[in-house]
């Protein structure tokens, strides 16, 4: 169902919620709804009478306008004004917020196309991303997952996959190949407890684990304090099952059968990262005055880690914060400036975002911090 809002003013093109809906089918008609390959992240359909559109121009004079919408996605906005936007203009467009907040969201003008008339479609690129989840109420366990295109050698980690079938166990493991992930298995909740208690980032389960099911492993893990999120695979649509689930605290929901692509869809919600995804050392030397420090560091920063993965499956702001903070204080003085770095832009969206709508950044921080090490024996 395509998202739609109706509000009390008018756009550029003076078109009511009913016109622009006939404009935009028909777009959706004559340019198919195929994605493109290369394009990162999935575009949602978002019908807005109007938003404000700020633009800025070559003077630095600025002008803010109220146009129309046809999707957005992470990353970027796909608006209609009836005048031609120059490419790299800077823009700020003001989006409402399904709590009757607004968010600011800076870009620039990557196309304006003409459409007929005096239509044009301006792509916008936001210059940091923002959480459609917010915004649109996009949930992972109705299987709204934010990127369209994963490249799999940016996926890195340790993902443990429960499920009793050798058979799926074995296509889940091919789907997995080219990817830079270390991935455990596991037949049942008693062998998946003991592999998840040796440390991973991610869950994967069958929902049908034999005589068992992925609730009754969630609720183990809660019982043995090994808190890691868990992702369900299952072929059950049931409300029932979906209610159980979501009651359970898993993560996210995957439909059977999957696909390749699906399955990375899902896994990076959770694990994408950049960087090489090997190990992280201090870049200390012994003479370093804070090196007596990073022996503490090193045996906190797991649980940190952990703390933050709850904090976000609770909305609990005031933790989450509290964690970010700490590692954007600690982290570079002790010799990992990257956690810093990353720790700073989680810190920036919890100020705009709720815990769940920061989840890209926050993942970000916590597969770095996973990788952290002590450094080697010289």
């Amino acid at each position: 169902m395509p998202y739609t809002m109706k509000t009390s003013t008018r756009n550029t093109l003076r078109l009511g919620q009913r016109e622009l809906q006939k404009l935009l089918e028909e777009l959706d008609r004559e340019q198919g709804a195929n994605g493109k390959p290369d394009r990162e992240f999935v575009r949602w359909s978002y019908q807005v009478e109007a938003v404000k559109l700020v633009i800025e121009h070559g003077t630095g004079n600025k002008v803010t306008l109220p146009v129309a919408t046809r999707n957005i996605s992470s990353g970027g906005i796909s608006v209609l004004h009836s005048a031609f936007v120059h490419s790299n203009t800077p823009v700020e467009v003001i989006l409402n917020a399904p709590d009757g907040n607004s968010i600011l969201v800076s870009g620039k003008v990557m196309r304006c196309n003409h459409v007929t008339g005096r239509i044009h479609e301006i792509g916008i690129k936001f210059n940091e991303q923002i959480s459609t989840k917010d915004l649109l109420g996009l949930d992972p366990l109705n299987e709204a997952y934010t990127l369209e295109h994963v490249d799999p050698k940016r996926l890195h980690g340790t993902v443990l996959l429960v499920t009793a079938s050798s058979l799926d166990r074995n296509l889940l493991l091919t789907f997995l190949d080219d990817t830079n992930l270390v991935v455990n298995t596991a037949e049942d909740i008693e062998t998946a407890i003991s592999r998840a208690q040796k440390g991973c980032e991610l869950i994967v389960a069958d929902y049908h684990l034999g005589d068992e099911t992925a609730t009754k492993l969630i609720k183990a893990l809660y019982e043995t304090e090994c808190d890691i999120p868990v992702l369900v695979l299952t072929s059950d649509k049931s409300q029932a099952v979906s209610d159980e689930i979501r009651q359970a605290n898993a993560v996210g929901i995957l439909s059977k059968p999957t696909t390749k692509n699906k399955l990375l869809q899902a896994l990076a919600e959770f694990l994408h990262a950049d960087g090489n995804g090997g190990p992280l050392y201090s870049t200390l030397s012994n003479e370093d005055s804070a090196y007596p420090l990073l022996t503490k560091f090193l045996s906190e920063v797991s649980r940190m880690a952990l703390n933050l993965e709850k904090s976000v499956r609770d909305d609990d702001a005031q933790s989450c914060i509290g964690i970010v903070r700490t590692l954007s204080g600690t982290a570079a003085p002790l010799g990992f400036p990257e956690i810093s770095n990353l720790a700073i832009v989680a810190e920036r969206k919890l100020a705009k975002a709720t815990p769940r709508g920061s989840t890209a950044e926050i993942r970000a921080l916590v597969v770095a911090c996973r990788r952290i090490k002590a450094n080697p024996a010289a």
